[in-house]
Order: C-alpha cells, then structure tokens, then sequence
C-alpha cells in the first residue's frame, strides 16, 4: 500500500455483514481500532512505563466510505502518523481490498490521566517515534 509502511490485515467474518450483506459501517471502527493496536505493537508505543496504551483515549473517529466490504473479503489497513501535537497525534488510514480504495479514515488520540481526568503531554519518547 503504497505511502503507508504499517499494513494490517482483517478478514471480513460473516458476522461482520448487516441486513444488506455488506460490512456494517460500525464495523469499520473495530477494523481501525484493530489496526491501529497492531500498529501500537510493532512501533513498540504503550510496551514501556513512560506511557502505556491506557494513558491515550480516543478522542475522534472520521471515515470516509468509498467501496462495500463483502463476505470472504481481506481488508488491508495502512496506518502513519499524520499530525503530533502537544497532547495529541493523528493516524490516517487507508482501508484497501483487491486494489480498490475501500474507505479512507483518520482517528485523533489525546494523551489522558484517568486519575486526574484531564488530557496529558505526549511524552518525549512517543514523540519521537511519532514524528520519526
């Protein structure tokens, strides 16, 4: 998938399909969240105790549809980096399937104190994966 260098995979499972035999759109939100944990992973974020995975919260999910997902299909999902804030970074994500865009989609996560239940900086070494 070219410009994106982090490429997961989903399977459309049966499951996945509403009344009109198509992938639900919500289901779309799960395909991006299962990408951008696998990403997490192989970049190494939310493994070390400076931040964990737990200190984020999503804050917005914006998608653009553009090609029906259907049974037996592979969803490919690409994710970057695409905007590093202060207390905020942006992934943008490219949803292919058989060479056709399937949708295109980005998410904002805000660094977050669940104790404090206030937003909190990126740290350093985030950042710098982030903007690497």
């Amino acid at each position: 998938m070219e410009g994106f260098t982090f490429v997961h995979r989903e399977a459309v499972r049966f499951s996945d399909l509403d009344g009109m035999g198509h992938v639900n759109n919500a289901v779309f939100s799960t395909y991006l969240e299962q990408a951008r944990l696998a990403w997490f992973v192989a970049n190494e974020l939310g493994t070390d105790e400076e931040m964990a995975l737990r200190d984020v919260i999503l804050a917005r999910t914006e998608i653009d549809f553009r090609s029906p997902l259907q049974y037996g299909e592979t969803v490919e999902i690409g994710v970057r980096p695409s905007r590093l804030g202060t207390k905020s970074f942006e992934l943008e994500h490219a949803l292919h399937s058989d060479g056709r865009v399937v949708a295109e989609a980005k998410c904002v996560l805000v660094g977050y104190d669940y104790e404090r239940a206030q937003s909190a900086p990126i740290p350093e070494r985030w950042r710098r994966r982030l903007s690497g």
